[in-house]
């Protein structure tokens, strides 16, 4: 895979109500058509909400709709948490490195 065809994008420390709609309007500015996957960093996410897990999964659904996809790196242990308390561990490719 040719680096353009990645798009990596560092998340906010806290991906919330109140910062998910700038963050899903960055996602659509900055993951374009030719991209063949997006890599989200989330080391320095410390906090996620139902509305930031509400972006992450329309995200994975409209990039899967067009044969890209999501990964998910470096979560921090409170992210982790949450991912894997929802379930969503089997939804995301998670990747640590």
């Amino acid at each position: 895979m040719t680096l353009a065809a990645s798009a990596q994008i560092t998340a906010p420390a806290e991906l919330c109500a109140s910062t998910a709609r700038l963050w899903r309007d960055r996602l659509e500015h900055e993951i374009k058509a030719e991209h063949e996957e997006a890599c989200i960093d989330l080391s320095a996410t410390r906090f996620i909400d139902s509305s930031g897990l509400g972006v992450l999964l329309t995200l994975n659904k409209s990039l899967r709709a067009r044969g890209a996809s999501l990964k998910l790196l470096n979560p921090s242990s409170a992210v982790c948490q949450l991912i894997e308390l929802t379930r969503l561990h089997r939804v995301f490719e998670i990747i640590h490195d």
